[in-house]
């Protein structure tokens, strides 16, 4: 019998001492959430005033990734224009081994550098195309943003 209500007295007592800590547990993250309820208001309140907030403007942060992005294409565009205006203007065989025309080909080693030239000229050409067509695309979209930016900023 006594073994009986030590071991009732046990279970209360575990049961007590469970709603004990999950009432700790539940008012620890009632503080908690307060306390985060009370920053967000704060930083509410700051961007109403036009104070300054350290959370990230997002929109800003798209506008001037997209602008660098650009920025970058536009100026690898570049260099490939102006190398290809380079090798359109003085086209280059590349290396030629004069010795490596067979004997019975119906060109001989003049003709055949002088079509790899031709070769790399068109294909210059075509890179000078491509550049522009790059700068064409980019350039405006790297303005809008651009603008858009500035509109965020002010």
């Amino acid at each position: 019998m006594a073994n009986q209500s030590r071991a009732r007295g046990q279970k209360s007592s575990q049961k007590n001492s469970g709603k004990r800590a999950s009432a700790s547990i539940s008012s620890s993250s009632s503080r908690a959430t307060r306390k985060y309820q009370d920053v967000d208001k704060e930083s509410v309140l700051k961007v109403n005033r036009g104070g300054s907030s350290d959370r990230f403007d997002w929109y800003s942060l798209y506008i001037y990734a997209i602008c660098l992005i650009t920025v970058l294409i536009c100026l690898f565009a570049l260099v490939s224009l102006v190398r290809s205006i380079v090798d359109s203007v003085w086209p280059d065989a590349g290396y030629f081994d004069p010795y490596s025309v067979p004997k019975d080909s119906s060109l001989s080693a003049e003709q055949v550098k002088k079509n790899l030239a031709d070769q790399n000229q068109r294909q210059a050409i075509k890179s000078v195309v491509n550049s522009l067509t790059t700068l064409v695309i980019a350039g405006p979209i790297y303005l809008y943003h651009w603008k858009l930016a500035r509109k965020s900023r002010s």
